[in-house]
């Protein structure tokens, strides 16, 4: 059995319905535990939300101010990053708010380690109002990419796993019947890459499934590993 040290780790997740949809907090907080860390987890997810609507809703402040985080995993409105990519000028302010977000985060913890996460593209709404799914999906990679780099913050590559999935498993469904909200199996991906985003190591042998099929969650988990450790 591989032995590894006990850590307690403080986590903010900023998000909308891609983070609540199935309590992506409390799989990151499982799945943790599962590995041997402790997570005090504190979430603030409002469906719709960007990270304009963050910095303008007291609960998002009061969280942000409440302690000094060690990760912090921000997730924006679910198109806002391809409109970036598609027109930087015209949505120059998304790129804004992402900074401003970030600057009031770092005040109050100085040494947290930021993540936005790439979300992922999805079927529903005429490809989220893009040309294609492939489309969408690269304008996310684009976008997510320039505003990291700008805001000199780590990008969770949460988009790129499903892209994959979605390429070598069709049969693990990661959507809702609206094509668009991830199923159970996209939020223990979400939560996988997240982790280990977190910890830059492999799972032990006793991670969890939390009720779901165990060969698709040891799929999930291996993708995860490839995604973010090689």
């Amino acid at each position: 059995m591989k032995l590894f040290l006990f850590a307690i780790y403080y986590v903010l997740c900023l998000g909308n319905s891609f983070t609540y949809f199935h309590d992506c907090p409390a799989m990151l907080t499982e799945i943790a535990a599962s590995q041997g860390d402790s997570l005090v987890v504190r979430a603030e997810t409002v469906g719709g939300y960007s990270f304009y609507r963050h910095l303008h809703d007291l609960n998002s402040i009061s969280a942000i101010e409440a302690r000094a985080y060690d990760y912090v995993f921000l997730q924006d409105q679910s198109q806002a990053a391809a409109r970036y990519a598609s027109d930087r000028k015209r949505y120059r302010q998304l790129l804004q708010d992402a900074w401003d977000l970030v600057r009031r985060i770092r005040i109050y913890s100085p040494d947290a380690h930021i993540f936005i996460e790439r979300t992922w593209a999805y079927k529903g709404n005429n490809n989220g109002g893009f040309e294609s799914l492939e489309t969408f999906d690269r304008l996310l990679a684009d976008g997510t990419r320039q505003v990291t780099r700008k805001t000199r913050t780590s990008l969770s590559p949460i988009g790129e796993a499903f892209m994959i999935c979605r390429w070598e498993r069709s049969d693990i469904n990661l959507f809702e019947e609206d094509l668009k909200h991830q199923t159970a199996y996209g939020s223990y991906l979400k939560s996988c890459i997240n982790y280990l985003e977190m910890v830059q190591r492999p799972f032990v042998e006793n991670a969890p499934t939390l009720d779901l099929d165990e060969e698709k969650c040891a799929y999930l988990r291996n993708l995860a590993e490839r995604v973010v450790l090689q």
